[in-house]
């Protein structure tokens, strides 16, 4: 019975562990929209600084499983950016106070200007 218990509280902690991020990088303007440049160094669980974003730069990435903060995102939002974590073809944006809002829509492998109503897929813009 002991061990059927350290079994399932092992399973539990595997499951309820963050893994670390994956693919990570800057999401930077090229003509009207925004495109992926990967970066190896942005690791936002690495305690080692990490690098200053590309003057273009309107938002950094993250690939991870399962879709979660971590505690170095908190790391990346002081580079006044945004956080977009990915995982299994979902998204979502993390903005705690970004020096550059992010307001695009993902339309294939680019984003663009303006933000996707959630009734009757309207794009809305900023003014």
């Amino acid at each position: 019975m002991t061990l059927v218990m350290i079994a399932l509280t092992a399973a539990r902690l595997a499951v309820s562990e963050p893994e670390t991020s994956g693919e990570c990088g800057w999401l930077v303007l090229s003509g009207d929209s925004l495109v992926e440049q990967p970066e190896p160094s942005l690791q936002p669980l690495d305690p080692r600084p990490l690098p200053t974003p590309p003057a273009l730069a309107r938002a950094a990435y993250c690939v991870r499983s399962p879709m979660m903060t971590n505690v170095g995102d908190e790391r990346v939002l002081k580079l006044g950016l945004p956080l977009i974590i990915r995982s299994g073809g979902r998204e979502g944006v993390l903005e705690a106070n970004p020096t550059v809002m992010f307001n695009y829509h993902k339309v294939e492998n680019r984003y663009l200007p303006g933000r996707v109503s959630n009734r009757n897929d309207r794009v809305i813009t900023a003014r």
